[in-house]
């Protein structure tokens, strides 16, 4: 089917207070959404197809293996590492957007476990979809936010949304909640763009949740607060020509600044961990000596 018919489809079912018709096959429908994720039209993509996907998962519309199904979709080829590496192109909303998908799949998954449900995936499946999202998170290099006339592509917020469903994950430990740590640290101190969408808050919210739990001992993340200080520029950004330098230099304290910003802010604002607090504030009065001491 066309994306305009589609889209059209969607807009009436809108209309109809999110109905979805009671002939619609429900598993088709929604890998006929999937498809739309790779849309251009933001209509289609964000306030259409992601909005039903999101009622077809969480509201227990699909059965148990159409889901698991749509996650090994999400995770292939064609979705999450569809053309991964590209710059500026119409590849990053399939990318960006399936990101979501995931997440939902995992928290619905995490609802499902808790509520003392059976599970829906295997902890082999459950690590399978963290290594790859992982391995997304470190090779996605198209970071942009809004994306003029075509809406948001956001694959580091996105990404930052799929985290925070692992870190209520009971089939994840120690390990890979420090990977998770270790992979937003990394992608905050990108140099070659300046995160300006509210990326540092949604990644905030992963490391908050992760903080949470009883598995992560207060020591571990002073650490990783502290390992922030040993940060430099890539030894393939630190050009000779200064205004280049500079411009390299400023992306990077900029990005890594507003991060721990937002979590010093997010720890105060909860009533977290005071200790926690003062180690952000003692490394960004390190990064920022230059300015404190004017």
């Amino acid at each position: 089917m066309s994306d305009n018919n589609l889209k059209s489809r969607l807009l009436e079912w809108k209309e109809n207070d999110w109905t979805i018709p009671e002939e619609i096959n429900r598993n088709e429908l929604s890998l006929e959404l999937m498809e739309a994720l790779k849309s251009t039209d933001w209509i289609l993509r964000d306030e259409l197809a992601l909005s039903f996907l999101w009622k077809l998962i969480m509201e227990d519309m699909l059965e148990e293996g159409q889901i698991r199904n749509l996650l090994k979709l999400a995770l292939s080829e064609e979705h999450l590492f569809y053309k991964l590496g590209a710059i500026e192109d119409d590849s990053v909303f399939n990318r960006a957007f399936t990101t979501l998908i995931i997440r939902w799949i995992i928290k619905y998954h995490n609802d499902k476990v808790k509520n003392d449900q059976h599970e829906i995936l295997s902890k082999e499946e459950v690590l399978d979809c963290f290594n790859k999202v992982m391995e997304y998170l470190k090779k996605e290099k198209d970071v942009r936010g809004y994306v003029q006339d075509k809406g948001w592509g956001h694959s580091a917020a996105h990404t930052g949304d799929a985290l925070v469903s692992f870190a209520g994950s009971t089939e994840l430990d120690k390990t890979q909640l420090l990977e998770i740590l270790q992979g937003i640290k990394d992608k905050v101190s990108i140099v070659y763009y300046v995160y300006k969408n509210e990326e540092a808050e949604r990644l905030t919210t992963a490391c908050i949740e992760l903080i949470k739990r009883d598995d992560m001992e207060e020591e571990d993340i002073v650490e990783w607060i502290r390992s922030f200080n040993d940060l430099e520029v890539p030894k393939e950004y630190q050009d000779p020509n200064p205004l280049k330098a500079y411009k390299y230099i400023h992306s990077f304290n900029e990005n890594i600044k507003n991060f721990l910003r937002s979590l010093y802010f997010r720890l105060k604002f909860k009533g977290m961990s005071p200790l926690l607090i003062n180690e952000i504030e003692a490394v960004l009065n390190n990064i920022n000596e230059f300015f404190n001491n004017k």
